[in-house]
């Protein structure tokens, strides 16, 4: 066994009030932004601002002012940031600068009630220091759409445009531009393909990944929330397929629904731009919109998970992501036992070879987090659970669960985790499969 430093990352959280999506990941002139929405003045959520923070490592993260704020347009919503190396936009004097894109949000007034929803920009020339509106927003007005949100914007290299994803109601649409100004739509996606509810899809993300025997596919990350199927509150799902610059295409049935997580809370996923050596790097929201707003709380509510690294592997069902931790902190291996118990501030890892019917089993000691894996047969079955007790019925039954989920692993079987006061981050078969779940405040 081995006894490396156990010196944990940090689960970002703000320093007061109220955070949920991931926004605004880039990576420039050596430091990681994450941008994020916040409401700074409550613990629910509220009127949406963009709040920042910026790390050398992934590890300890430094807090900046606001990035964003509120203004008559509305609120500012989730979006993705870029960096604009060749000046495409014209913002910048020639140099290279970072443009935020995002959803301005406002409630309309009057018997018709609704909302509008546009894409706008803000832009900084600073390496992200202050963030300067553009004065002629939005860049992209509604052309309908009842939601019309969360834009992720990217470079494709083999069309030469950028590229903008769009949550629009249950579907993602596409958009291009050459200059980052100027939008012309392209085509649309999801109309009939993977999990859909009565919630629109939200928070999308696109990429391509490419396996170690040289296999690519692009990769698109869409939130979900309730469905008929999965009853859990907010998940993540994606879909392995191709993208020529103008439109995407599953690779699998349309019926197939892949989770980048199997626990309750891993939402709204997003990864950096121009992450060093072309590593695809993400991170998510650490917590549920079914009990998010029902946390007891009392300076800040909500964090995020630790950023992840994303692959492409080829597993017994196909293509698939697989995921690993993104910090610097290394496992402490140990030995495989029927029963182990989860400690706080602890980077683990083991592997078992179960034979068929037998079983392992993992808990905190206070047995608020329980995983059970079972061999049978040529899969694994993965048993998740969570308990809470409180004097609030409704909220311990949105916060405890129990099921199941299989793993088609056959053979030795590694699984990874840091447990935390923040919660329980498990990776499984080499991050084939993530649990992810948070504890309940333990100290409102």
């Amino acid at each position: 066994m081995t006894k490396p430093d156990q010196t944990l990352p940090e689960h970002f959280k703000a320093q007061r009030g109220w955070i949920n999506d991931p926004n605004g990941l880039v990576y420039f002139d050596g430091r990681y932004h994450l941008l994020y929405q916040h409401y700074p003045e409550g613990l629910t959520w509220g009127p949406m601002h963009w709040g920042h923070a910026v790390s050398s490592d992934l590890n300890q993260w430094q807090h900046k002012p606001i990035a964003l704020e509120p203004d008559e347009q509305g609120m500012c919503f989730s979006g993705s940031a870029i960096v604009d190396w060749k000046d495409d936009s014209g913002l910048f004097d020639g140099q290279a600068g970072l443009i935020a894109f995002y959803t301005a949000h406002r409630d309309k007034k009057g018997f018709d009630r609704g909302y509008e929803q546009d894409q706008c920009i803000a832009y900084s020339s600073d390496s992200g220091e202050t963030w300067t509106k553009y004065s002629n927003n939005p860049v992209l007005s509604n052309p309908g759409f009842s939601d019309f949100r969360d834009p992720k914007v990217f470079w494709h290299e083999e069309s030469q445009h950028w590229i903008m994803c769009l949550a629009t109601r249950q579907t993602i649409s596409f958009y291009r531009s050459k200059n980052l100004l100027d939008w012309s739509f392209c085509s649309e996606f999801g109309e009939g393909q993977g999990a859909h509810e009565w919630h629109p899809w939200e928070c999308p993300d696109l990429f391509e990944l490419i396996t170690e025997e040289g296999q690519t596919a692009w990769v698109l990350v869409v939130g979900i929330g309730m469905t008929p199927d999965i009853h859990y509150g907010s998940y993540t799902q994606y879909f392995i397929g191709d993208f020529d610059g103008v439109q995407f295409t599953n690779r699998n049935s349309a019926d197939t629904v892949l989770l980048l997580d199997e626990g309750r809370d891993y939402y709204a996923t997003q990864s950096w731009s121009d992450a060093p050596n072309n590593q695809r790097l993400a991170i998510s929201w650490f917590s549920n919109w079914r009990y998010a707003n029902e946390l007891p709380c009392s300076v800040t509510n909500g964090q995020m998970t630790l950023p992840r690294q994303l692959k492409l592997i080829e597993s017994a069902d196909g293509l698939r992501v697989a995921q690993q931790f993104a910090c610097r902190s290394e496992a402490e291996v140990i030995q495989p036992t029927d029963s182990i118990r989860l400690n706080k501030g602890k980077h683990q890892s083991t592997q078992f070879n179960l034979n068929d019917g037998e079983s392992a089993y993992f808990a905190s000691n206070d047995e608020e987090h329980r995983i059970e894996i079972k061999r049978i047969e040529e899969r694994y079955q993965i048993s998740i659970g969570r308990s809470v007790n409180t004097v609030d019925d409704e909220l311990n039954r949105h916060f405890s669960h129990q099921y199941s989920r299989d793993l088609s692993v056959n053979g030795p079987l590694n699984v990874e985790w840091i447990f935390s006061e923040a919660g329980l981050e498990m990776l499984l078969a080499d991050g084939l499969m993530s649990i992810t779940q948070r504890s309940f405040p333990e100290h409102p």
